[in-house]
């Protein structure tokens, strides 16, 4: 794979985020949690989850101040929001993939996802 076609697919999954987390909440709430991923990561959050899948939720975790629920209700919003999107469910393949730390399984999923999110909130 070349670092062009990864750089693209990191765009992607950005736009999709951000995209997605701004539809429910605060407008710059991706940019202040990408903000804190780089600055405890070094990396940027689509970068991260996309690379390195279980590392999002840690640094989440410190983002939040050590609030686990607060990182998993965060997940949870943001999961249903795009399953209400797409009409159909999402979560369950991608947490397993996080789980696992499976980061080719991650990145096929949210490549997936937000190809069909983006098409979707675009023809609105």
């Amino acid at each position: 794979m070349t670092d062009e076609v990864k750089c693209d697919e990191i765009r992607l999954v950005e736009e999709f985020l951000e995209t997605a987390f701004n539809s429910i909440f605060s407008s710059s709430l991706y940019t202040v949690l990408d903000y804190h991923v780089r600055r405890i990561a070094g990396t940027s959050l689509a970068k991260l989850i996309l690379e390195k899948p279980r590392e999002v939720f840690r640094a989440l975790t410190m983002i939040m101040n050590e609030d686990k629920y607060a990182v998993g209700l965060l997940e949870r919003t943001l999961e249903k929001h795009i399953e209400q999107v797409l009409k159909r469910p999402v979560g369950e393949e991608l947490f397993e993939a996080i789980v696992n730390d499976d980061a080719e399984r991650v990145k096929q999923i949210l490549i997936r996802l937000a190809r069909e999110y983006m098409a979707k909130v675009r023809s609105v």
